[in-house]
């Protein structure tokens, strides 16, 4: 049934726009599997039933449109999009953690933050609240859009041929291959900030 499936969809005008339309809803609702329809459209890819360049294509136009639409989210209502992305725990750990990357290393930090699923959404929202400016943000955003679509489509692609008579197979192990690559990166942030607390303790003054 799932070799049908991908049948069906690599063989469609839809997929293009379906591709365009998760992409540019997940960077603003992060709930939606964005990633794995990058990793399908790779995989079709694969066996020729999709282009990988218009799918990487529409993975990097439809990041790159929700990230836009984020960021003026944040720019327009301030107030609103921060009550909005602090309603939960994670999210505030997730804008409070974008607010401080930004002010300590600006443009970059929109990069990185496309490969975190919850990251992405409370960084461009926090490069509109804090007032980020908009000409640096479209830089470095088309830069994240564009590598992340890229590395997500590719790591299908692979897959796809490594394991071309089992769709399936291959749709599981890029899951897993671009879960990791997430996972590594939010480890070293773990790290990292397990790091700086512990220096802070180190380097606090002891009572007497």
């Amino acid at each position: 049934m799932f070799d049908s499936l991908l049948d069906a969809l690599g063989h469609s005008w839809w997929a293009y726009p379906l591709i365009f339309g998760f992409c540019t809803l997940d960077a603003i609702l992060p709930m939606l599997p964005s990633e794995t329809v990058l990793l399908t459209g790779g995989i079709l890819a694969a066996d020729h039933s999709m282009i990988l360049a218009g799918v990487i294509a529409m993975g990097a136009l439809g990041a790159f449109a929700g990230d836009n639409i984020a960021y003026r989210i944040g720019h327009r209502a301030e107030g609103w999009a921060r009550r909005w992305i602090t309603r939960g725990e994670r999210g505030q750990r997730g804008l409070a953690w974008a607010e401080r990357q930004l002010e300590r290393h600006g443009g970059p930090v929109v990069v990185v933050a496309r490969f975190l699923p919850g990251g992405r959404t409370a960084t461009t929202i926090a490069c509109g609240v804090l007032q980020f400016p908009y000409r640096q943000f479209v830089m470095y955003d088309a830069i994240g859009a564009l590598l992340w679509a890229t590395v997500n489509a590719l790591i299908g692609f692979v897959g796809g041929h490594a394991f071309e008579d089992r769709p399936l197979l291959a749709f599981a192990v890029s899951f897993l291959v671009a879960l990791a690559m997430g996972g590594g990166i939010e480890l070293v942030r773990w790290l990292r900030r397990r790091t700086k607390e512990r220096q802070q303790q180190a380097d606090a003054p002891v009572r007497t």
